[in-house]
């Protein structure tokens, strides 16, 4: 009896000792497991969460994030302008004309800089408030680094903002490709993004709003001041309407 009491004891403390590591186990995979190892559809609004990225907030937010050289920034940029300016913003003196990195993809796409923090409209009976984040200067080069991106972006952006776009540019898997987003250009770096981040949930697109070809005539990038022209006098579209169309659709979802 005495010998079968020693060994009920070790199989005790066996037992013991296996149900600690697996705890151990257990909350070391909870906090290290990478949930968002999936894909993400590029140039599709993608829905992340159903809660507010931006908490005890009642407006919608928008991040525009992009880089001062970005033809896929400048591309979209137009989209940005108009759904300001369609929704009551003065945007005289709020915004730069700019042009494309030259010796990249899509060179010297026209667009622009927006020089202010936010802009602040009334769209569907609320607040939304568009935030631009420009993440590098105006040429990539081989010395671009995704970390400095990701620096800037987290100085500039609310820590759940910048987790989930970060989440969405180095780690989740372009859908179709086996790669992330930061890894298709031959310049690493964070792409273009916009997150909208309201009330009822949170949507990222990956990539452009408008396809920066659309503002190539006869194998030549337009001049900015052309195509700002043209927005204002609704003689060209661009495909910016449709894009305009979009982001107001996404806003209603998160309101």
């Amino acid at each position: 009896m005495e010998q079968e009491g020693k060994y009920n004891k070790k199989l005790l403390a066996f037992f013991i000792v296996f149900f600690i590591i697996i705890v151990f186990l257990a909350v070391y995979g909870a906090e290290h497991y990478d949930g968002h190892d999936e894909s993400i559809e590029l140039e599709q609004y993608c829905k992340i969460s159903d809660s507010d990225l931006i908490k005890n907030s009642a407006n919608t937010y928008i991040y525009y994030v992009a880089w001062n050289g970005s033809p896929t920034g400048n591309a979209g940029s137009w989209a940005i302008y108009q759904f300001l300016s369609e929704n009551g913003c003065n945007m005289t003196r709020k915004f730069n004309t700019s042009q494309s990195m030259g010796n990249f993809e899509y060179n010297n796409t026209p667009g622009i800089i927006f020089n202010h923090s936010n802009y602040t409209v009334k769209y569907n009976g609320k607040t939304t408030v568009v935030v631009p984040v420009y993440l590098y200067g105006e040429n990539l080069t081989n010395k671009t680094t995704i970390s400095a991106g990701l620096k800037t972006l987290k100085s500039d952006a609310p820590a759940s903002v910048y987790q989930e776009i970060k989440i969405y540019t180095t780690e989740a898997i372009v859908d179709g490709l086996s790669i992330s987003s930061d890894n298709i250009s031959a310049f690493h770096h964070i792409n273009s993004v916009t997150l909208i981040t309201g009330p009822s949930g949170v949507y990222i697109l990956n990539g452009y709003l408008v396809n920066p070809s659309n503002f190539i005539y006869n194998n030549n990038p337009l001049p900015p001041e052309t195509v700002l022209s043209d927005i204002k006098s609704k003689q060209s579209d661009f495909g910016v309407g449709t894009a305009v169309e979009g982001l107001e659709s996404t806003i209603k979802d998160v309101n």
